[in-house]
C-alpha cells in the first residue's frame, strides 16, 4: 500500500512538468529497473547506479528548459562519475561478502 501511494505522489509530480520532462521521467524506469540486475552480470554496476543516481539531473534540467543541451549532459556524466567513485570507495568495506554472493563491483 505505501509502495503504490508513493508511486501514485510521484506520477502527480511527473504530470506537473511539461511533456519532454515526462517522457524522460518515465525512460526512467527502464534504468532503474536494470540497476540491480548488473550486480551479477558486470564487473561496473556502480556505472549503472551512476545512470540511475544521476538521472534527476537531466530531470531538472528538462523540466526547467525544455531540452537537454550540453551542459546539461556534461552535468550528467559529472554526477556518473561521481557517483562511480564515491560507491565504489563505499563498496570496499562488502568486498569479501559480496565475493561470496557473487556480487560484482569496482571494488
Amino acid at each position: 500500500l505505501f509502495l503504490v501511494l508513493q508511486a501514485l505522489v510521484g506520477l502527480a509530480v511527473l504530470l506537473q512538468f511539461n511533456s519532454f520532462a515526462i517522457l524522460l521521467g518515465v525512460c526512467s524506469l527502464v534504468i532503474v529497473a536494470v540497476y540491480p540486475f548488473m550486480k551479477r552480470i558486470t564487473n561496473w554496476p556502480q556505472l549503472f547506479l551512476g545512470f540511475a543516481f544521476s538521472w534527476g539531473a537531466l530531470m531538472g534540467w528538462a523540466v526547467e528548459f525544455g531540452d537537454l543541451d550540453g551542459p546539461a549532459i556534461m552535468l550528467y556524466i559529472g554526477s556518473i562519475l561521481w557517483v562511480i567513485g564515491y560507491d565504489t570507495i563505499y563498496a570496499h568495506q562488502d568486498k569479501e561478502d559480496d565475493a561470496i554472493v557473487g556480487v560484482r563491483s569496482t571494488a
